[in-house]
């Protein structure tokens, strides 16, 4: 749950900064420099801290697949997908490489290299830290309003169309 909250944080995050520089989406061409400013800018931000528990999530998730088939093997089956698994570590900086390249998409390199700053501040520093937690405790308190909200606007209405003879 803390890694489905932390992704979800991540990308309400960046989905927030990639709103506010909306009108930059044209397209251009991403230099090493500016793909560098968007890995320090991600790295800054923290965003994909989320994705950390990715490559274990699907060890597991293989290691569950292989031995529903053969729940003998149980032990062989562990030992190979956490060797296969670690082989794969050095994979993960693709995915932050990946990340960067999408950011530098849609931020010019002196937005990244700002961005950058302000995430190393100590405003930005607590922001990236306890960020996905105010993200969640927000939605919580998001679907909390709209729940009562919603059981209010469903009461009401009901009793609105009763004054008018309608029955349910």
């Amino acid at each position: 749950m803390t890694f489905i909250r932390n992704s979800i944080g991540a990308a309400v995050l960046a989905a927030g900064l990639a709103m506010g520089s909306a009108g930059f989406a044209q397209a251009q061409e991403v230099t090493d420099a500016h793909v560098a400013a968007a890995l320090d800018a991600v790295h800054a931000a923290k965003t994909s801290r989320g994705f950390d528990n990715l490559l274990p999530l699907l060890s597991q998730q293989t290691q569950n697949k292989l031995i529903r088939m053969r729940p003998d093997q149980h032990q062989a089956i562990a030992e190979v997908v956490d060797a296969q698994a670690l082989e794969l570590v050095a994979r993960r900086k693709d995915l932050d490489n990946d990340v960067a390249r999408i950011w530098a998409k849609h931020f010019s390199e002196d937005e990244l290299n700002a961005i950058s700053a302000f995430y190393k501040s100590p405003a930005g520093s607590k922001l990236a830290e306890i960020g996905p937690k105010v993200v969640g405790e927000t939605l919580q308190s998001v679907k909390g309003w709209s729940d009562r909200v919603g059981e209010e606007l469903f009461e009401k209405s009901r009793e609105g169309l009763k004054k008018k003879g309608i029955e349910f």
